[in-house]
């Protein structure tokens, strides 16, 4: 036979257990409400301002002194070693007078020499190699021997910021400057270029908002949204949160090719980005298969 307890004896702790809880809901709830108060004010002031940066300031270094740790990450990208996910080895070379770097990146037309075959005719045949960090992406663009072919101005687009030099070299016009640019020889061009991509390529100073600062890319999203029945689209007015994410790495990491004798970097979008329908664009245009 067993022991029932007491209805009083239960129901004081029905009650004692109720109440426990109850100010665990009360807590867990106080809790989320400061937290999102607490989100709300880093809303309002996104970052502590340490110093002044403008919509001329290219040192990224300076941008750092404002937010730290994506200056950290940024710093991160000289870094040379290969793991699981992929990477560039730091392999040693001899520097000479036309090549001044004592380390580069493994190449890859000696991983795989069908490469050469394969771009015969094409400037990467001459030299291909793994990637760096965007830290090297300029100095590796400036000393590769892809230069020995004449490659146009068109080139910095993706390899240098640019987003103060096109201002600058259009006298306040991006657009004209990004086209004067495209028409020098790369080593007349590169003399307007100091630094590899910075925070001021991708970032409003004042807010840190995400923005697109490549003319082609505006371009190229223009002509895809008039396919899709969109018309006079602008990319940083009307792109989500979300599509901003992708479309400031879009700017370079995408396919492209330079038009007609001005060299103009054109993004082939206009009939949609799928495989089939940028194939068309380039029949439309006149290329031999």
């Amino acid at each position: 036979m067993t022991d029932t307890p007491p209805p009083a004896r239960s129901a004081a702790k029905w009650f004692v257990g109720g109440v426990a809880a109850a100010g665990l809901a009360a807590v867990l709830a106080l809790a989320l409400l400061v937290n999102i108060f607490e989100r709300k004010q880093e809303a309002r002031t996104a970052f502590v301002r340490v110093t002044a940066v403008t919509d001329t300031t290219e040192d990224p270094a300076e941008w750092g002194a404002n937010f730290p740790l994506q200056y950290d990450l940024y710093q991160r990208t000289t870094d040379q070693v290969r793991t699981r996910f992929g990477g560039s080895e730091a392999m040693p070379r001899t520097p000479t007078d036309a090549d001044p770097r004592s380390v580069v990146a493994q190449s890859k037309l000696e991983e795989d020499p069908r490469l050469k075959r394969m771009w015969a005719g094409y400037a990467f045949s001459r030299d291909f190699r793994e990637e760096r960090g965007h830290a090297y992406m300029l100095d590796d663009q400036t000393f590769t021997e892809r230069q020995q072919v004449q490659q146009p101005g068109t080139c910095l687009n993706c390899h240098a910021s640019m987003y103060v030099v096109y201002n600058r070299v259009g006298d306040g016009d991006a657009v004209t400057g990004f086209e004067r640019i495209n028409q020098m020889p790369y080593a007349e061009a590169r003399e307007h270029a100091g630094r590899a991509i910075a925070c001021i390529d991708c970032h409003d100073p004042e807010t840190m908002r995400l923005r697109v600062s490549r003319p082609a890319f505006v371009e190229g999203m223009r002509a895809y949204k008039a396919s899709q029945g969109i018309a006079d689209y602008d990319v940083n007015t009307m792109a989500t949160r979300q599509e901003m994410r992708a479309f400031v790495c879009g700017q370079c990491h995408v396919e492209y090719y330079f038009k007609g004798t001005e060299k103009r970097l054109v993004y082939p979008w206009s009939n949609g980005l799928k495989v089939e329908q940028i194939y068309a664009y380039y029949q439309e245009a006149g290329f031999k298969d």
